[in-house]
C-alpha cells in the first residue's frame, strides 16, 4: 500500500498499521531494511491519526 498516509481513512490506517507491526514481528531482524521502512511508514501514519484526533478534540472542545 503506497498510498500518502493523509489519504487513507482513519480504520484503514489503524489497520495498516496493525499489519505492519505483523510483518515487522514476522520477519524480525532477517529483513532489517524492510522492517525499518514499515516501521518508518507506521510512524507517519501514527502521526496522521494523531492530527485527526487532536483535531476531533479541538472541534468537540
Amino acid at each position: 500500500m503506497n498510498h500518502p498516509p493523509e489519504t487513507l481513512s482513519f480504520l484503514a490506517a489503524v489497520k495498516r498499521i496493525e499489519a505492519l507491526t505483523q510483518e515487522i514481528r514476522r520477519d524480525g531482524l532477517a529483513a532489517f531494511e524492510k522492517a525499518e521502512a514499515a516501521y518508518a511508514e507506521v510512524q507517519e501514519l501514527r502521526a496522521v491519526l494523531n492530527a485527526r484526533i487532536s483535531e476531533l478534540r479541538r472541534r468537540s472542545a
